[in-house]
């Protein structure tokens, strides 16, 4: 789908019978729809609203381009105020973590069916608004991460509480390497619920118009649990369900430099591990850190509770040194040359990552 409207997200409502179906499409294509403090709140006005109208009996929520749903946070205008220094530089990124995390909940407790269809680059915040909803409709085009590590960052959006209850041993190795999985491997890791054809998800709305609301959110969820099974497509073998044995092995390992050297052990014997353990090696050793700890504490926690720690930990990176660092050198300047500091595993200190946790 694409839109020429010049909204940054564009609401519509669609008839549904004698109801109607409330439809969210992120519209920054060019920028594969990060998202933006402005996006966030238009997005969690508009949502709050529609959970409370009658007439509305579901929710759709979509990016407009051929490229992807969502490449994640524009980190990039987070970082650009705290670069032009003042006694404000930390007010636009605390209000965007703090807004993003609020929307990311409401979609996860959402009070009637929300369908997330997910294609294409589907990377960190953007996984973090189609993975809580209550169907998730991938593509056969998904490229799914949570890349944080390239960027001095953790894997927010509630990823401690998501990435947690993937078959043993995923969670992590996304968190620490920015895996880009498949259509195929979200299924497994139970990332997302049906696999659709691109045909399929372009018409999707269309279909879904025609179908027998109720206003009855349970019965509705049904119908619609239903009606995307009849459409799911084969998407084919998941190349980490074949490679289960030594995920769950890794995630034995004692800390991240150890899960570095393993990474690396492996890559030498299967080309697939080689991405993996290069984005590990040469990530932010304080990220990592931060994100070992990270996914320790965030184990036993609700979802809710699992975005509480996000939004301590999302303004501790900011005002550390590797998320500016990280950000610049990927996203600002594009050297892709990141001067972490520390510049390596070993001299990341213990106090240095419970700072984060304060």
């Amino acid at each position: 789908m694409n839109t020429n409207n010049e909204s940054p997200v564009v609401f519509k409502e669609i008839n549904a019978g004698q109801r109607r179906i409330g439809v969210a499409t992120l519209n920054r294509p060019a920028q594969v729809n990060a998202l933006t403090l402005e996006m966030c709140s238009l997005m969690l006005e508009r949502l709050r609203a529609w959970q409370s109208d009658e007439d509305i009996v579901a929710v759709v929520l979509q990016g407009a381009g051929e490229k992807g749903f969502c490449a994640g946070g524009d980190v990039a205008q987070v970082v650009r105020e705290v670069r032009a220094g003042g006694p404000r530089r930390f007010v636009y990124g605390d209000a965007f973590f703090t807004v993003e995390y609020d929307l990311d909940l409401l979609i996860h407790t959402y009070a009637k069916p929300l369908v997330s269809v997910a294609h294409g680059i589907t990377m960190g915040g953007g996984v973090g608004l189609t993975v809580g909803a209550s169907h998730r409709i991938v593509s056969q085009s998904l490229k799914m991460a949570m890349p944080e590590i390239h960027i001095g960052l953790f894997p927010d959006v509630g990823g401690g509480w998501f990435l947690n209850r993937t078959p043993p041993g995923v969670g992590l190795l996304m968190a620490l390497t920015g895996l880009m999985i498949s259509e195929a491997d979200a299924l497994y890791c139970g990332l997302a619920d049906w696999c659709l054809s691109d045909a399929d998800r372009q018409q999707l709305l269309d279909r879904m118009a025609d179908l027998q609301w109720t206003g009855n959110a349970s019965r509705d969820s049904q119908m619609l649990d239903a009606f995307f099974a009849s459409l799911a497509q084969d998407c084919g073998v998941s190349n980490i369900a074949s490679r289960s044995g030594e995920i769950r092995a890794l995630s034995r390992t004692p800390g991240p430099a150890a899960y570095r050297d393993a990474l690396a052990e492996l890559a030498g014997r299967d080309d697939w591990w080689r991405v993996p353990s290069r984005s590990l090696s040469q990530g932010s050793p304080t990220a990592a850190a931060v994100t070992w700890e990270y996914m320790r504490r965030s184990r036993q926690l609700s979802v809710a509770q699992t975005l509480e720690l996000d939004l301590v930990l999302a303004k501790a990176c900011q005002r550390g040194h590797d998320f500016i660092e990280g950000v610049r050198a990927l996203l600002i300047d594009k050297d892709r040359a990141p001067k972490w500091s520390p510049a390596t595993f070993q001299d990341v200190d213990a106090d240095l990552v419970a700072r984060h946790f304060r």
